[in-house]
């Protein structure tokens, strides 16, 4: 009996040294695969820009139709002239971009017509004169950066029709960082046009016409350097 009993407790002890504690690690199934690259996050989307719209975070600057590609000064320019507006000579403009005050001192010949007889053909004589002038221009509408569309009005003295007034509208051209380009259309009002005329030529009678009676179509150009 006491070697019987002695059997079961051998064996019970070596089961004991033969059996392991279970395995801890995790199964091969949940652990990650030791080559798997690590996970990159997707790039962020660019933001969209629109001029003055906020979008991501992002304001983009508006684009203004006023802002000048230049930023050369505008106060002051010596200026050339040709057409019938101001003559052909030499002047000066003063102020600013959108108003100010043009001065021009410039030879004007004028083409003017003598018919005694309505059935007949007129008679042209081409007259010469000098003139001074001085108009006040005002912008009032701004097409693009480079564009400005106005109104100029002003005195001439003309050594052949004596005094006289006119209205233009003009555009005005940026060409460069110190060149602009000027337009006139618009008539010349002499009152005394005619009277100096038939003065000047000696004509008696008949219709005596430079432009349109006492009115000189007004018609030109002027370009300006802005030292």
């Amino acid at each position: 009996m006491r070697a019987f009993a002695l059997v079961l407790v051998l064996s019970s002890g070596a089961a004991g040294q033969t059996s392991s504690p279970p395995d801890a690690s995790p199964a091969p199934s949940d652990a990650p695969p030791a080559h798997a690259a690590p996970s990159i996050a997707p790039d962020e989307a660019s933001p969209t820009q629109f001029p003055g719209v906020t979008e991501g975070g992002v304001v983009s600057a508006a684009t203004y139709v006023s802002d000048r590609p230049w930023p050369t000064q505008r106060h002051f320019a010596l200026v050339a002239t040709e057409g019938s507006f101001s003559g052909y000579g030499l002047g000066f403009r003063a102020g600013w971009l959108r108003a100010g005050l043009d001065g021009a001192f410039a030879y004007t010949p004028l083409l003017a017509t003598y018919s005694p007889d309505p059935e007949k053909f007129p008679e042209f004589k081409l007259l010469s004169s000098f003139q001074a002038s001085a108009s006040i221009y005002v912008g009032l509408h701004r097409l693009d950066a480079r564009t400005d569309l106005g109104v100029a009005f002003g005195y001439r003295y003309n050594t052949l029709m004596r005094h006289g007034a006119t209205v233009a509208f003009y555009f005005q051209r940026e060409l460069a960082a110190h060149w602009t380009l000027q337009g006139f259309v618009g008539p010349c009002i002499f009152p005394d046009a005619e009277d100096q005329i038939r003065q000047k030529t000696g004509w008696v009678g008949g219709s005596v016409l430079s432009g349109l009676a006492g009115h000189q179509a007004g018609v030109g150009l002027s370009i300006a350097f802005y030292p």
